[in-house]
């Protein structure tokens, strides 16, 4: 039973390989199969960058033969306006890469303490996994936060325009966090099962990829941190933006002369969107491992 399990194990780790001819018949080879992982990945990255630049190239401008037309509120000339915008948005950046900042420091201090634990009762191997799997969930809520950000004001500028140019700039932000996410995160499980199949000698397949579990675990400690911190955060400034703002000084809750409202609209950066990438790869991620282990484990898989 343990030879027939290990037979399906694809590498070089030198475990007993005896596949039966039907197997041998379709079973693809080892660089067809690197290339079919990596290249999509890679493809996903350059997309992702694309978009990038495609949303950095929305000029700030006002449209100022539309503005006037469209905002029949507006007193102020378009460059008053767009200024007001910029001060706005930049005052939401700050204050959601500072609360991002703070968290990523108490997660570093997890990350640490809990790889004391992993070590001790599961190895070496599922420690790096775990830590590999943590920080790069910790970069994808990251370039979440970054492009989110990034695009928020501009998406607003473009809907001065017309609902189209909004939608296309808020598609391509969107398109970068979830490329990338998904790029970044099949990419690193595939750099970790290389260097565990060079640098570790396991007895069997199922024990390596019972280790790389570590990697979703990983994942998944981060996306918990992200989405009740920046939940609870979020929440109290709603809360403080309804008390305080409504009541004491006769300010709506979106009314952006509320600090409530900016810490409301931080709050929503962080938890619903780096908080909400670091759940996607951890969810990414354990679906991936768990896949790895049934496959590894079956004999008829």
């Amino acid at each position: 039973q343990r030879a027939r399990r290990s037979s399906h194990f694809i590498g070089s780790c030198n475990f007993a390989a005896h596949p039966g001819p039907v197997a041998a018949a379709i079973m693809l080879g080892t660089s067809i199969v690197n290339v079919l992982i990596c290249v999509p990945a890679a493809l996903g990255l350059l997309w992702s960058a694309k978009e990038w630049i495609a949303v950095s190239k929305v000029k700030l401008d006002g449209h100022p033969e539309l503005l006037a037309k469209q905002d029949s509120k507006a007193q102020r000339n378009a460059q008053d306006v767009v200024a007001e915008m910029k001060k706005i948005a930049k005052t939401i950046q700050d204050g959601a890469m500072s609360f991002l900042f703070a968290e990523y420091t108490y997660m570093a201090v997890y990350i640490v303490l809990f790889s004391i634990v992993l070590i001790f009762f599961t190895g070496v191997p599922t420690t790096i996994a775990f830590v590999v799997g943590a920080v790069t969930s910790i970069l994808c809520g990251w370039i979440g936060m970054m492009i989110a950000v990034y695009t928020n004001v501009r998406t607003t500028h473009q809907c001065w325009k017309d609902l189209k140019s909004g939608f296309d700039v808020a598609i391509q932000g969107g398109c970068v966090m979830g490329l990338s996410l998904v790029s970044i995160g099949v990419l690193a499980i595939f750099i970790l099962i290389e260097v565990f199949k060079r640098c570790f000698d396991f007895e069997r397949a199922e024990v390596m990829f019972e280790a790389i579990a570590g990697y979703g675990l990983g994942g998944s400690s981060i996306a918990l941190f992200g989405r009740v911190g920046g939940g609870i955060y979020t929440k109290a400034a709603d809360v403080g933006a309804d008390l305080s703002g409504k009541n004491d000084y006769g300010l709506e809750e979106d009314d952006y002369r509320n600090p409530a409202c900016i810490a409301d609209n931080v709050g929503d950066n962080v938890g619903d969107i780096a908080g909400m990438g670091a759940d996607l790869f951890g969810s990414f991620a354990e679906s991936t491992c768990a896949a790895l282990v049934l496959a590894s484990s079956s004999p008829d898989l």
